[in-house]
């Protein structure tokens, strides 16, 4: 029998460490690549380690650093970003990566898959690796842009062009319909790990608040569901000890991030959050009715603009009267998703992500 055949593929994997959305998406692709006997090599940042190996026992990972691109309303900012590696030799910490992968994996990876993580694809491309892009901003690529408020959809589109030029086979999670007719890409319902429903509590709702956001928003989100009295609220947040120092609220709790998270949402009766697609994408798959606070970023009030649009929740500018508002629809919410969710969250994504694997793969 053909050596070769019999020999483990690898795979390296790389992850972007900004918020939680890339990383939850790709241990969901990992756990499908393990189940399929794929050798598995994880690239991330220094703060999403930890999170891999806790849950992959024998899976090595191996550190990187992620260029923060700024942009502002005309694409790509030169001068800006200029100045945040103006001290950083870039081009060596390439070097010294992917010396780091091909020393872990003792040779080449079979095959190289993106979450929004530029340094794997830049190795793919020196290496003649297959590449699979998997970040969900892809989508911007082929949607019009929508007029909201000063955000511009090219910090979205020159990212990926800068970072993403070419690939083998690209993969888009959306939690909303996108219409491509292009051979190389693959739409595909949100990459989520399952979340069981539970009974619902009526009067718990769930608030998630990012770090990379305005305190002073959160200040006046806090302040006003303090005054919400017939309803409880858990807020999480990474700054959650600043947030028990500083608010007394009766009904207003605060927790880091934790394994009770899941536990949480999946009984909460609604969510207020910021604009994350993954975190919306798990929300409408538990029937979990949404406010969306956006980030200052094209995307996420992309991702809230649609939220509203399908009627699936509010993005309305925070008020105590709109977040009341918001909180006597949500039976209405909880009706108009599970009817949405029916219609499009119908395709399995495992099977069309192992098998996209398994065509570049065979073709290598």
């Amino acid at each position: 029998m053909n050596k070769e055949k019999l020999k483990t593929k690898k795979i390296l994997v790389g992850i972007c460490g900004i918020g939680n959305g890339h990383i939850n998406r790709q241990i969901c692709g990992i756990k499908v690549l393990l189940k399929n006997n794929y050798e598995v090599l994880v690239a991330t940042e220094s703060c999403k380690i930890q999170t891999i190996k806790d849950t992959f026992k024998n899976v090595k990972v191996i550190e990187l650093n992620i260029p923060w691109i700024v942009c502002n309303e005309n694409g790509f900012d030169f001068k800006e970003t200029l100045n945040k590696y103006n001290d950083i030799d870039l081009f060596k910490k390439f070097l010294e990566f992917g010396n780091k992968i091909e020393q872990s994996l003792n040779g080449k990876p079979d095959l190289i898959i993106s979450d929004y993580e530029p340094n794997v694809a830049q190795y793919a491309y020196a290496t003649c690796t297959p590449l699979i892009t998997m970040e969900q901003q892809s989508k911007f690529l082929y949607l019009e842009e929508l007029k909201l408020k000063e955000y511009s959809i090219k910090e979205e589109i020159y990212r990926i062009n800068y970072f993403f030029p070419k690939f083998d086979k690209k993969i888009i999670s959306s939690f909303f319909p996108i219409d491509i007719k292009n051979n190389k890409i693959v739409q595909v319902s949100p990459i989520i790990t399952e979340i069981k429903r539970k009974k619902i509590k009526k009067d718990f709702i769930i608030v998630y608040l990012s770090p990379y956001s305005d305190s002073d928003k959160y200040d006046k989100l806090i302040n006003i569901l303090g005054e919400i009295k017939n309803i409880n609220f858990k807020v999480y947040s990474k700054n959650y000890e600043t947030y028990i120092n500083r608010f007394n609220f009766i009904n207003v709790e605060f927790s880091n991030f934790n394994k009770n998270f899941k536990k949480d949402i999946s009984q909460g009766s609604a969510l207020i959050t910021t604009g994350g697609h993954q975190l919306i994408s798990e929300a409408i798959s538990i029937e979990l009715p949404l406010y969306v606070i956006p980030l200052n970023t094209y995307e996420q009030h992309y991702n809230a603009h649609m939220v509203n649009y399908y009627n699936l929740g509010s993005n309305n500018v925070l008020t105590k009267d709109n977040i009341i508002d918001f909180i006597s629809k949500r039976e209405l919410y909880r009706n108009n998703i599970k009817k949405y969710k029916d219609k499009y969250y119908t395709k399995k994504w495992e099977n069309t992500f192992i098998d996209t694997v398994k065509e570049l793969l065979n073709h290598k």
